[in-house]
């Protein structure tokens, strides 16, 4: 009995252990790499994403304003429907920041228009704002490769392994179909959320399932349990419909960075 006990709390203390060893990877930090992500993190805000911030909020203002006007045209001319759709998307705005990405059957058509071009804007604002962000992420990559050389000669593999992880993330998306290709949270229209990730082999992964996708006409199809159709908005958001399944479920992504 006393050799069983003993052989229970020794498999206890290991499971202990084990999950401090696990936790500690999960949180592992290479002191190296700090001050250099701190200095691509000041330089980036400074020259790129700042003055796209700023950017969006006056858009987001002119859109308010475009709404406002709307409304009150709205008031005017005793369209309650529309005086009230336009009340409501104000309301939405000033409370999310943000403009739903996807419009349904019951909405205005004036508001459509609204949308249609903010989100043009919006659009041609994160492509610029890509355009100009990845010269520095170029720049960064190159300061880490003699760093990533260091850590492999010292055999300080999984720090090694951090630093490579962190140049892939700075490579530019892949161009044509495979610009879907990284992770993705995911968010249903019937409030399911979850982490989506397309890979090079024309495969994606949701859960601990695998599916296929293909791209025709600027759609992406994608085919396993359930169908769908998605397509990218700009480069780091995706919208679509479920086609099997529960169909007519929507969907919205944001690439994870």
């Amino acid at each position: 009995m006393k050799t069983i006990r003993a052989l229970l709390i020794f498999l206890a203390s290991m499971h202990v252990v084990t999950g401090i060893h696990a936790q500690e990877a999960k949180e592992r930090v290479v002191s190296e790499l700090v001050p250099l992500q701190a200095d691509y993190d000041l330089k980036s805000k400074a020259q790129v994403l700042q003055p796209y911030e700023n950017a969006v909020s006056e858009l987001n203002a002119k859109y308010l304003a475009s709404l406002e006007n709307s409304r009150a045209s709205a008031q005017k001319t005793g369209k309650l429907d529309e005086a009230l759709a336009y009340k409501a998307e104000i309301e939405a705005v000033v409370t999310t920041k943000s403009v739903p990405s996807t419009d349904d059957a019951n909405t205005q058509g004036g508001l459509k228009k609204l949308r249609s071009a903010y989100r043009a804007a919006v659009g041609k604002l994160s492509q610029d704002r890509d355009r100009r962000l990845q010269p520095l992420k170029d720049a960064y990559s190159k300061v880490l490769e003699p760093l990533l050389a260091r850590l492999t000669k010292e055999g300080r593999f999984e720090d090694a392994q951090i630093v490579k992880t962190k140049q892939d993330q700075l490579k530019p998306l892949p161009a044509g179909p495979l610009k879907i290709v990284g992770k993705w949270n995911i968010t249903q229209s019937n409030n399911v959320k979850a982490e989506w990730s397309f890979n090079k082999d024309y495969t994606y992964n949701y859960w601990k399932e695998t599916g296929n996708f293909s791209y025709k006409g600027g759609k992406y199809l994608l085919v396993h349990t359930w169908d769908w159709e998605i397509k990218l908005t700009d480069d780091n958001t995706l919208d679509g419909v479920c086609t099997r399944g529960e169909v007519g479920v929507k969907i919205h992504g944001e690439r994870i960075r």
